[in-house]
């Protein structure tokens, strides 16, 4: 599919229907005084996720888009790829999709950039990344800004967002030079509540990380989750795998760390500089 009918068609996988997202343009600012005529309308309610039953033990109610995380031992990113992209090799806007350990469609993730940001920056250009639950409503907004992909001396972040304009907290980088480190920080407090570490003495270039590495994240000296990026055989392509080894996270935070995922993904595995 190319990416310029990708606004105007639905793309369907397995539960999990994807509209796409308008033109990347940020919201208007109005620098004159104007006049206000009407008051603004209050948000629409969300439509509720179906009830859901972890591992037979329990079921629960979703409450928001990323509560369909919780109580999940893990999480797994697989990008689908278009086909201009691999013919042309002109970098298009990245889609993904987010699984279950039992194969089920959690998100949707698209990407919603410029074409001229793709072109002259490549990895490191500034995106806002929109993912749809099953029933067809953003849940997250993952926003990062421009950074140089091959320049590790210059911090990269992301911020993660909840509908309909809350920060739930953010991913930052820590400047280091021999090991890749990140912190990520509760935006109700603003402090540091999970530090993610990449493989040691992996050098200066970000480029410097092999194809299959490994990303553990912890807290207070506690090992909470991980992150590595591996070949996955059966489906001939690579995938992004988040663990959540302490099953006492709660949603916002595993939603915080798929954040940094997705970051890492950006920073570490694209193809493009």
């Amino acid at each position: 599919m190319l990416q310029n009918d990708a606004v105007r068609t639905l793309q369907y996988d397995s539960e999990i229907r994807v509209a796409q997202q308008p033109s990347p343009s940020e919201p208007r600012v109005y620098d004159s005084h104007i006049s206000i005529t009407s008051q603004p309308r209050p948000e629409t309610p969300r439509i509720p996720l179906p009830i859901a039953t972890v591992t037979g033990s329990r079921t629960f109610i979703p409450l928001s888009g990323y509560d369909c995380l919780a109580d999940l031992p893990s999480v797994h990113i697989e990008q689908t790829f278009e086909l201009n992209e691999a013919l042309t090799a002109v970098s298009s806007e990245n889609r993904y999709v987010v699984r279950s350990p039992l194969n089920d469609a959690i998100f949707a993730a698209s990407e919603s950039s410029t074409e001229k940001n793709r072109l002259v920056w490549g990895a490191g250009r500034p995106f806002q990344m929109h993912l749809l639950d099953k029933t067809h409503q953003e849940a997250l907004v993952f926003r990062k800004k421009l950074a140089l992909g091959s320049l590790c001396c210059q911090p990269k972040s992301l911020e993660i967002w909840i509908p309909p304009g809350n920060v739930l907290g953010r991913v930052v980088q820590s400047p280091t030079f021999m090991q890749p480190e990140f912190f990520i920080e509760d935006e109700s407090t603003g402090q540091p509540i999970f530090c993610v570490e990449g493989p040691a003495n992996s050098g200066f270039c970000c480029f410097c990380l092999p194809r299959e590495c490994y990303f553990k994240i912890h807290s207070g000296g506690n090992m909470r989750a991980s992150i590595d990026h591996k070949w996955l055989a059966s489906k001939s392509q690579y995938t992004t795998n988040i663990y959540f080894s302490d099953p006492k996270l709660t949603a916002k935070e595993r939603a915080l760390i798929l954040g940094s995922a997705f970051l890492l993904e950006y920073l570490y595995f694209q193809t493009r500089f």
